[in-house]
């Protein structure tokens, strides 16, 4: 069972619990067991704190009274804020405004695996960003991503929201792996023939993830998401994971912080 949906669905199953007008301010994730996908989740939503500005819910994903997933969500009042306030966001590092108007996909990566159950996406890695001096740590994983085929609600809806908690997964866990140069099963960034390297992880897994988002108007999940990755720290298999997501027009959308697990398939590879 993937991983972002079922964050998606505990987002929209406690969203349901909130006064109207409330919005989706974070969510975090323990992934503890992976569930079987032939028996159905239960979803169960816990109140944990009801304020005029905020609320928070925790929702258990379990099957057989037994728990597997734990996700803790806050949701705020999305009432026009009367305080004083400061302001300011965090830019693209790498993309200009003239290079953002004419991103487009050319290489999906899920092009040649989708049916008609999904995946309801289009992603695409492009080449690795990396800073002076060189260093794993600090180089750039960018991905362009796109919710297809269109969502009909309209721009500030949840539906988009909940696309976006969708979205941050995939092609996440990618990160420390490519900028180590480690084959994961997808063709090299760029590669229009598309020739897939063989997988050199048995398993890749998420241990925890956590999204923040900044706004919930200015975007859709369906037009073209740009998601700067990093990852500053790697280490005996394990790997923390940041990502920032924003709109084509440069709108910082929200940042995810992601730590994840990889057992190789053979020796060689490590990502320390």
């Amino acid at each position: 069972m993937p991983g972002p949906l079922m964050m998606a669905q505990a987002a929209s199953a406690a969203w349901k619990t909130v006064p109207e007008g409330f919005m989706l301010d974070s969510l975090q994730t323990h992934f503890m067991l992976a569930p079987n996908p032939a028996i159905p989740l239960v979803y169960k939503v816990q109140r944990i704190g009801n304020g005029r500005r905020f609320a928070v819910r925790q929702v258990t994903i379990e099957q057989a009274d037994k728990v597997f997933v734990a996700v803790t969500t806050s949701f705020v009042n999305n009432a026009p804020w009367s305080g004083r306030a400061m302001t300011h966001a965090v830019p693209m590092q790498i993309a200009r405004h003239g290079e953002r108007s004419g991103w487009k996909i050319t290489l999906d990566d899920f092009e040649d695996m989708r049916t008609e159950k999904g995946p309801f996406m289009k992603f695409e890695r492009l080449p690795l960003v990396h800073q002076d001096p060189k260093n794993p740590a600090t180089t750039i994983a960018p991905v362009v991503a796109q919710i297809d085929p269109p969502i009909a609600a309209p721009r500030g809806a949840a539906a988009h929201v909940l696309a976006v908690v969708h979205a941050s997964d995939y092609h996440v866990m990618d990160c420390p792996l490519s900028i180590h140069g480690v084959p994961h099963g997808l063709w090299p960034i760029g590669d229009v023939t598309k020739t897939a390297l063989p997988a050199s992880m048995k398993i890749m897994t998420s241990l925890n993830h956590s999204i923040h988002f900044h706004t919930h108007g200015g975007f859709r999940a369906d037009e073209l998401l740009y998601i700067e990755v990093t990852s500053p720290w790697a280490k005996d298999g394990r790997a923390m994971i940041n990502s920032r997501i924003f709109s084509r027009q440069g709108l910082l959308i929200a940042t995810v912080v992601q730590e994840v697990i990889m057992w190789p398939s053979f020796t060689g590879y490590s990502t320390r």
